[in-house]
């Protein structure tokens, strides 16, 4: 197995922990930056990119937890260590669920070793995810998609049939690791277009003043730095489909010039005076409610009648508990290391995997079973035991409780935030299952946030 050659931020507050760790990371071939401090570490994740953030939980000011946030939003195929100290363990459980990777209390004396082992670890997985995925032509993203026997999944696919042919831009709108993207390269891979290129950019992930470069290329000495001619994303998907994730992040200007580029198939490069064309499909994605959004003066209302032309809703995972084992035994076959068998889930810890909402969908239960397996010696079945030792307080995805009691405005702001959660926080969505006016539950969110009873 040939390894990746990895590229690590370190931010922390502790100068000395940052050179032990930076030591530790160049021992194993890994080129690294540091940071000083959260902030620091967010400004360098929007400008450069990396492989994996080895981060300390608690900093002054932005926060380890605040940059796991961000990287689960942002950039997802970022995996973070943490780093915490001995009374903070359970803050660090709490981080793993929020989609860590693993985490590592600083002994005393610090020496750095702990940190070589699991950023060992992590290199192994991801080359196994990097072998995989390229053997099987996106690996288990899309076949996780095509696999999925429930309901929910069939209407997707069913969805994604009548819309991957035309050449309509389609607006894709789910939680954050729900499967946009699958989805997305699913559209291409059925439409007209699938021999031509797929390209991703996630507009959330790219500075403000790097995303019009990057989508619509410069020339040379366009800005400081632009040495030479560079082409953009979208010259690059000329004849297939452009998929632009997190679209509610994109930048007011760029969204003029995303606008005119859907209406006339031109654009413009940095710094140039020419006017060129090309061909390709609009794909986009958000979890954020883009109407709310347009309400709040963030997103233009003519941009989303554009891009919305078909607008497509991925379940979340705790709307399709029927998939969960196929996912999980399609993660497990997919982690498999070489020379070694299978592992697969008892009947005891399927049951207890259920019970979890997985607010991190798909995405979520990859790193709880990637971490099952890296955790554990045994080849057998993985046992409940083994699912509490990541998966500690896993709770009942549906929590009955007794609302005989309850005043009728209570059982009415219990039933529009289960709505609300189902539908991935889209307002919109949530108002249409509820059959009730936008405007009317965006005034029924506000008396609940307020406290307070409006006069009836």
């Amino acid at each position: 197995m040939t390894m990746e050659h990895m590229r690590a931020l370190i931010v922390d507050d502790e100068e000395f922990v940052r050179l032990v760790v930076e030591q530790a990371l160049r021992e194993e071939g890994c080129d690294t930056q540091t940071a000083g401090g959260g902030q620091e570490g967010l400004d360098r994740l929007r400008t450069a990119s990396f492989d994996c953030v080895i981060t300390d939980l608690r900093m002054p000011g932005l926060d380890g937890r605040a940059i796991l946030r961000w990287l689960k939003e942002h950039q997802p195929d970022v995996d973070v260590i943490v780093l915490t100290g001995h009374g903070d363990v359970k803050d660090a459980v709490a981080a793993m669920k929020d989609g860590a990777w693993d985490f590592l209390i600083k002994d005393t004396p610090f020496d750095g070793a702990a940190v070589k082992a699991a950023f060992a670890r992590l290199r192994t997985v991801r080359e196994l995810r990097r072998e995989n995925l390229a053997a099987r032509h996106g690996g288990y993203r899309q076949d996780a998609i095509v696999e999925g026997s429930s309901q929910a999944w069939r209407t997707v696919k069913t969805q994604i049939a009548h819309v991957a042919p035309s050449q309509a831009p389609v607006l894709i709108q789910g939680e954050t690791g729900s499967g946009k993207d699958v989805v997305a390269r699913l559209l291409h891979a059925h439409s007209r277009r699938a021999d031509g290129p797929f390209i991703a950019v996630n507009c959330g992930a790219v500075s403000r003043e790097l995303l019009e470069s990057e989508l619509f290329g410069y020339e040379k000495g366009a800005f400081t730095g632009a040495a030479q001619a560079k082409p953009g994303l979208i010259a690059a998907a000329d004849g297939g489909s452009l998929f632009l994730d997190e679209i509610g992040e994109m930048p007011g200007p760029m969204q003029v010039s995303l606008l005119r580029f859907l209406d006339r198939k031109e654009y413009r490069p940095v710094g140039s005076t020419r006017t060129l064309q090309a061909d390709v499909r609009i794909i986009c994605a958000t979890n954020r409610d883009i109407q709310e959004l347009v309400l709040q003066g963030r997103f233009r209302d003519d941009l989303l009648y554009r891009i919305n032309t078909v607008t497509l809703h991925v379940p979340p995972l705790r709307e399709r508990p029927e998939d969960l084992a196929v996912l999980a035994d399609h993660i497990l076959h997919h982690l498999r290391i070489p020379g070694t068998a299978t592992r697969t889930l008892s009947p005891e810890a399927l049951a207890h995997l259920a019970t979890y909402r997985w607010p991190g969908n798909v995405r979520e239960l990859r790193n709880v079973i990637e971490r099952m397996v890296l955790m554990s010696p045994n080849s057998g079945p993985i046992t409940r035991e083994e699912v509490l030792q990541v998966l500690p307080r896993a709770a009942s995805a549906s929590s009955p409780d007794d609302r005989s009691q309850l005043p009728l405005d209570e059982i009415e702001r219990r039933h529009i935030q289960l709505v609300l959660e189902s539908s991935g926080g889209n307002k919109t969505k949530a108002a249409q299952t509820l059959r009730i006016d936008y405007k009317t539950l965006l005034a029924k969110l506000k008396k609940y946030e307020s406290g307070g009873e409006q006069e009836r």
